[in-house]
């Protein structure tokens, strides 16, 4: 099913942003595509976006993110215990994958 295009600023969905790098030379609404690797950091989450269902959509060799996609990292508010959070809030939804 299609889903819309996550971007470097977009939010997972406890509230951390992603970071980048992105894949720089596509953007969309003026902000790089994020891509499976890209930095999250916030409150709740810090890792990397780590899985995405547009595995045939590319930016400078890298999957492009989409809503939905898994970020996996380590919780600093319970002491580095692991988490896993999708990818939720996603403005840009003119871009479909």
């Amino acid at each position: 099913m299609p889903t819309p295009v996550a971007t470097i600023a977009n939010l997972t969905a406890t509230g951390d942003v992603i970071l980048g790098p992105g894949g720089i030379t596509t953007m969309v609404k003026g902000l790089p595509v994020a891509c499976v690797g890209d930095a999250v950091a916030g409150p709740m989450c810090v890792g990397a976006v780590t899985m995405t269902t547009a595995v045939n959509k590319l930016a400078k060799g890298r999957p492009i993110a989409n809503m939905g996609a898994v970020v996996s990292g380590s919780c600093p508010a319970a002491m580095g215990a692991p988490i896993a959070t999708p990818v939720m809030v996603c403005p840009n939804l003119n871009e479909i994958v």
